[in-house]
């Protein structure tokens, strides 16, 4: 790395409870890459955008307190070519919604348009945003 490259963030791993609705929902609702399981022999895996690998390590501790959308210690958030296909594909993954928009205090409400947004959880009740909007967020 030269002095003027900056970091890149390149991994970003969760504990999950159920590994295989963790991979569903990543996978097949998010659209994520599988690509495939860590040698440490302990189930966990990656999934990627082709940009940020996500791991998955599966989670054996003592029950986490769950937190209401608002109050979590961390979320992230995807960016999506459709929104409205996204909200699809989760609802086939079984997601849970939690917000019609990622910057109102709203109850869900559907479908949102292809450049709308919304909240969902995943299977580990981890808070991800969701937006076809390209200007939602700074790169």
């Amino acid at each position: 790395m030269t002095a003027t490259t900056r970091p890149r963030l390149g991994h970003l791993a969760i504990r999950a409870r159920d590994a295989v609705a963790t991979r569903r929902f990543y996978e097949q609702g998010m659209g994520l890459r599988f690509l495939g399981f860590r040698p440490s022999g302990t189930g966990s895996f990656d999934l990627s955008d082709g940009e940020l690998n996500l791991t998955v390590i599966p989670y054996t501790g003592p029950q986490r307190q769950d937190l209401e959308e608002g109050n979590e210690h961390v979320h992230f958030g995807f960016l999506v070519a459709d929104a409205a296909q996204a909200y699809e594909r989760l609802m086939a993954a079984g997601a849970t919604f939690l917000r019609s928009d990622v910057k109102l205090r709203d109850e869900p409400s559907g479908p949102p348009t292809a450049a709308g947004s919304f909240k969902v959880a995943d299977p580990d009740g981890n808070v991800v945003d969701v937006t076809g909007n390209p200007e939602e967020w700074r790169v």
